[in-house]
């Protein structure tokens, strides 16, 4: 497979079919998109926890996991647009996708040239997002910025932190509760974690290599509450 290269219009495309897979990612590299394929669910689990993608196109009927699970996932932990490209034809298959959180729902034989112009309609609607996000965080300068689109923290003095995944999805569930507390119970199924011991030493490994990142002196705005769950002492915006 091809390194992927740098560039605004990240896809990552999960079809089982390989000939499909292939023949759309040669297309869509013609096109000018930045293209990876994955043929199963866990693949594409594996490939976004280290890489950032901005649109999703999903096969429904993979062999490990329905595709309606990965949007419910990527909806729910990511700022990914999602294009479903599917043989389901029903309008209750139709609703079902959408309810998941799909952005454009296509039935398969799909036109190249009609994917080509979805996938152009979703990157427009990215950088009008892109656009507005620029304009609230001008008004909010002197807060903490958490960007979906790379996963990193910006402090309010213009410092960036990379993060993981599970990095980036602490921070999204602390920085939604809006310096409330987040119960251990709720983090460990966000973060793919069971509730168990094992699972809070985990959290709390985590937990820790975040705050070192952040500041060497572990001076952070993640605050632990008395050992019950976490909050983000802070103002920080989703960007």
């Amino acid at each position: 497979m091809a390194q992927l290269e740098s560039g605004s219009k990240r896809i990552i495309i999960v079809e089982d079919d390989e000939d499909l897979r292939d023949s759309i990612i040669k297309y869509l590299r013609l096109k000018g998109y930045d293209i990876h394929g994955v043929g199963t669910a866990l693949e594409f689990y594996a490939e976004v926890s280290t890489h950032p993608y901005k649109i999703a196109i999903l096969d429904l009927a993979l062999p490990d996991q329905d595709g309606l699970v990965i949007a419910q996932y990527i909806r729910a932990n990511t700022g990914m647009r999602i294009l479903m490209l599917t043989a389901r034809t029903s309008v209750e298959d139709r609703l079902a996708g959408y309810e998941s959180g799909a952005d454009v729902y296509l039935v398969k034989p799909v036109d190249f040239r009609e994917l080509a112009a979805s996938l152009d309609s979703l990157f427009g609607r990215l950088e009008l997002d892109a656009s507005s996000a620029i304009t609230i965080n001008k008004a909010v300068k002197g807060h903490w910025r958490l960007n979906g689109e790379d996963w990193t923290l910006e402090s309010p003095e213009g410092d960036l932190v990379k993060m993981t995944s599970k990095e980036y999805q602490f921070l999204y569930a602390l920085a939604e509760a809006s310096g409330h507390i987040v119960s251990r119970e709720e983090l460990l199924p966000i973060l793919g974690y069971a509730i168990n011991e094992s699972a809070n030493r985990s959290l709390e490994s985590l937990v820790y290599r975040l705050r070192k990142k952040i500041s060497t002196e572990l001076d952070t705005p993640i605050k632990t509450a008395s050992g019950s769950g976490y909050a983000f002492s802070s103002d920080i915006v989703l960007a």
